[in-house]
């Protein structure tokens, strides 16, 4: 009976080690699966991915078990996106439509040359008119004289369009010398030239960019429309157009180009800021969020644009009047929360006239994310703030996500949502309130703040624990909430600076103290 004893104990025991070399054997082939797909940048959680047509044999050979295991300790780490997703603004197929480097001739503009260097540029050929610009011929020939309108409108459309990024940097050089030399002939009855409205529109029209991108408002449109436009700018091309337009002249994103126009403009704007009406002004920023969404303009610093869109807003004369409407016309641009707040923060904010831009439209951003009926914006920043306060309390993750939730439920044909379906709702309420607490940020940390509004972010502290705060469970699976959780730290720590920066006189401190409860 002892030998059966013994000899039954050491056999369940051999068992249960063959059965736990089998189980590590198992693992083993999993770590390194694991580490294949970590290799390859697929992470932890490619295999338990459901419909992925990455999924290997030997991932759909893993047993239940080794399934639920990586899916309970799976971490979740791209809910809520460190950049905008952008919008594909550039179509490459579509440029050169009007012109190229090699159809744009100077002879064609209806020029007559008088001087000896302008009849020896006339005489020469396409390839040898570039040269003799980037060699300083044109300079010193306009160094004492104006230059030509046909002629600085050559210039500003080669620079746009020459796929040499030097050759396009040389004409810029030369075009922003000829410009300010104009500018200093004071006795001079006219103003120097600036491209029009329609030059502009027309050489990003060229570059691939579709009109209704470049006025995407209906209620915001110039004098003109796309077919006026490449007509009209076929006719100072003495009637040519491309001479192969099916044939694109860009291949990848012509970053030189952009911003070498967008640096001519800077310098125009500078030295004439009477040369555009109001309502252009509005049309060209308009224009310039729209473009600074192109995707690939993303890991590029858009420094240009905004030392535009400084001279823009300074330019506008009546700023009062035009200022709201410019944050209502800007909060239509796009859909996506994250593309807006990239908007408001491309707002160049060390200006004054930026900040009080970049605050409204905040404000307007946040009333459109949460559904709120639109009211006028507040102008001083009391009141932007007790408005703030408002819908802060409407910033719980818990209650963003209820309204999803019902949303989605009305959708479904049978009225359910099932447990991955909720996650990614929940996924998707994080990542609202993350873009609105920027938002918030936006409004509350960009200008300085008398005493007198102390209270007012004493009550912002209050709100923004309560309300959100408090409502974020963290968890170190769902990497997404301490993103969020961590803003509003950030957040907090601000307000709390401020508090203590705007310290009270004797007779305001009743205003601040709060009874204990």
């Amino acid at each position: 009976m002892k030998e059966h004893v013994h000899s039954g104990t050491y056999t369940n025991t051999l068992e249960r080690l063959v059965k736990e070399m089998e189980d590590t054997q198992r693992l083993d082939e999993l770590q390194k699966q694991l580490q294949e797909d970590i290799r390859q940048g697929r992470g932890i959680k490619s295999p338990i991915r459901v419909g992925d047509q990455d999924s290997t044999d030997d991932e759909d050979g893993l047993l239940e078990e080794h399934r639920e295991f990586l899916k309970k300790f799976s971490i979740t780490i791209d809910a809520i996106p460190d950049h905008h997703p952008g919008e594909e603004i550039f179509n490459f197929l579509n440029s050169g439509k009007i012109f190229n480097q090699y159809t744009l001739d100077l002879r064609d503009s209806g020029f007559i040359g008088q001087s000896a260097v302008e009849k020896l540029i006339l005489k020469s050929g396409k390839t040898d008119q570039i040269f003799l610009t980037t060699q300083g011929f044109l300079t010193s020939a306009y160094h004492y004289v104006q230059c030509p309108v046909p002629v600085l409108k050559w210039l500003f459309r080669m620079m746009s369009v020459h796929t040499d990024c030097i050759v396009s940097m040389q004409i810029l050089s030369t075009l922003m010398e000829i410009t300010i030399r104009n500018d200093t002939f004071s006795d001079s009855p006219v103003w120097p030239w600036i491209p029009s409205l329609s030059d502009i529109a027309a050489v990003f029209f060229n570059m691939g960019i579709d009109f209704r991108f470049l006025f995407p408002l209906e209620n915001l449109q110039p004098d003109f429309n796309e077919d006026n436009l490449v007509s009209k700018t076929q006719m100072t091309l003495g009637g040519k157009g491309s001479e192969d337009s099916s044939k694109p002249i860009f291949s990848t994103l012509p970053e030189t180009n952009i911003l070498n126009v967008v640096k001519f403009l800077g310098l125009c704007t500078s030295i004439h800021p009477e040369g555009y009406q109001d309502h252009e002004i509005i049309l060209l920023i308009l224009m310039l969020f729209k473009m600074s969404l192109e995707k690939q303009l993303k890991q590029i610093p858009l420094v240009d644009f905004q030392s535009l869109l400084i001279n823009l807003m300074k330019n506008i004369r009546d700023w009062n009047t035009k200022m709201p409407e410019l944050c209502l016309a800007i909060n239509e641009l796009s859909s996506h929360p994250h593309n807006l707040l990239w908007l408001v923060q491309l707002v160049p904010n060390w200006t004054s006239r930026g900040r009080q831009l970049r605050q409204c439209l905040s404000l307007v951003i946040i009333s459109k994310l949460l559904d709120e009926k639109h009211e006028d914006i507040p102008n001083t920043n009391n009141l932007q703030i007790s408005v703030l306060l408002r819908y802060l309390v409407q910033m719980k993750p818990s209650d963003l996500l209820k309204k999803m939730v019902l949303k989605r439920r009305a959708e479904q044909p049978n009225g359910t949502i099932d447990d991955s379906l909720h996650l990614e709702l929940e996924k998707q309420a994080y990542y609202l309130t993350y873009i609105l607490l920027h938002l918030v940020g936006e409004v509350s940390c960009s200008h300085s703040f008398s005493s007198g509004q102390r209270k007012h972010f004493v009550h912002l502290c209050g709100a923004l624990e309560k309300h959100v705060k408090c409502d974020i469970r963290e968890d170190a699976r769902l990497f997404y909430r301490t993103k969020v959780k961590d803003l509003v730290a950030r957040i907090h720590g601000k307000w709390q600076e401020i508090i203590q920066n705007c310290r009270p006189t004797q007779g305001q401190l009743h205003d601040f103290w709060v009874p204990d409860s």
